[in-house]
């Protein structure tokens, strides 16, 4: 009777972390061993009679230690998945299929194929950081008003002098005593030197923090980070200007805020698309009240800050991490 045999139609593999999943597809339904050794197959001739003639002409292959591995799925099938986990960095192992249908041998073998298990992909080099000083036209402009609409909405603002000697304040202030008083602080950058074709991967707005108040027990604590859409210098009317961007680009919430050091507040992905690659970076420092456009408690609801006039080590910063291209 003639044994059962089989032929191997297809071989696909995948990389794991660390090794292959192995998948083999056959003609006919079987159950397949995947017989596998790190050593390399030795070749020797077998001696061939031809005409009467011995020669050693046929190359035979064989593996010297070696393991069988059964296929996963159960019974005879058409697919054959083998998982090598374990598998170390730079290892090579040959191997081939060998099986039985129907729980008789097959003499029915592959060819003998060899993977090699690579290194994995060199870690990307970190991102390259550049740290940008706030220029001396940062400024706080002053809406006031003994109602909150028309403190809130006014077309124009006070430009403070606060970020002058001795004080070097910039304010994001929201509070009521005798007037609504609503601070708004402007910062600009220049970061025409980062490259053209910079891909920004993250970047953070820091501020010297010199004093946060925030009303107790009240749930609006935030200081958020928007567009900034100022004139250099800036303008009274830049105050009414904006109003409509209220787009969160970064926000910290004022108790975790650390007085006396640098503060980082993280900037979303539409606070990093605001950063220009050829020219001046803007933003405006907002209270949440003042964003949210809600009348805020009669205490004062304030972050102070340092301006660029106080010098190194006190200047707002805005720190970029990116790559060239």
């Amino acid at each position: 009777m003639t044994p059962p045999r089989w032929g191997l139609l297809d071989l696909q593999y995948t990389y794991l972390d660390d090794g292959f999943t192995l998948v083999a597809t056959t003609d006919v339904p079987c159950h397949l061993f995947a017989r596998m050794t790190t050593t390399p197959p030795r070749k020797h001739s077998k001696p061939t009679n031809r005409r009467g003639l011995n020669v050693a002409w046929d190359i035979r292959f064989c593996f010297v230690v070696y393991e069988d591995n059964e296929q996963a799925e159960a019974g005879d099938t058409l697919t054959h998945t083998f998982v090598k986990d374990a598998w170390p960095v730079c290892e090579t192992r040959w191997f081939y299929f060998l099986g039985t249908i129907g729980g008789t041998a097959s003499p029915s073998e592959t060819a003998i194929f060899e993977f090699h298990f690579p290194a994995p992909p060199p870690e990307p080099p970190p991102p390259i950081l550049h740290q940008f000083a706030g220029g001396t036209y940062n400024r706080t402009i002053q809406g006031a008003n003994a109602n909150w609409g028309p403190a809130h909405d006014a077309a124009t603002g006070t430009v403070l002098t606060w970020d002058e000697p001795p004080t070097n304040f910039l304010y994001a202030w929201s509070t009521q005593t005798v007037l609504y008083r609503i601070r708004r602080a402007y910062l600009v950058y220049d970061t025409s030197t980062l490259p053209a074709t910079a891909l920004v991967q993250s970047a953070d707005v820091d501020l010297f923090i010199a004093a946060a108040t925030p009303w107790p027990g009240c749930g609006l604590q935030h200081i958020f980070v928007t567009r900034g859409v100022q004139q250099l210098p800036v303008l009274p009317s830049d105050y009414g200007a904006q109003l409509p961007h209220t787009t969160i680009l970064g926000e910290l919430f004022i108790r975790d805020l650390v007085v006396g050091q640098y503060n980082h507040i993280p900037l979303n992905p539409a606070g990093l698309e605001e950063i220009s690659l050829t020219g001046l970076t803007k933003f405006c420092v907002r209270i949440e009240y003042d964003v949210d456009d809600i009348a805020p408690p009669r205490l004062p609801f304030e972050v102070q800050w340092y301006s660029a006039q106080k010098g190194a080590g006190y200047r707002p910063t805005l720190t970029v991490h990116y790559y060239p291209a």
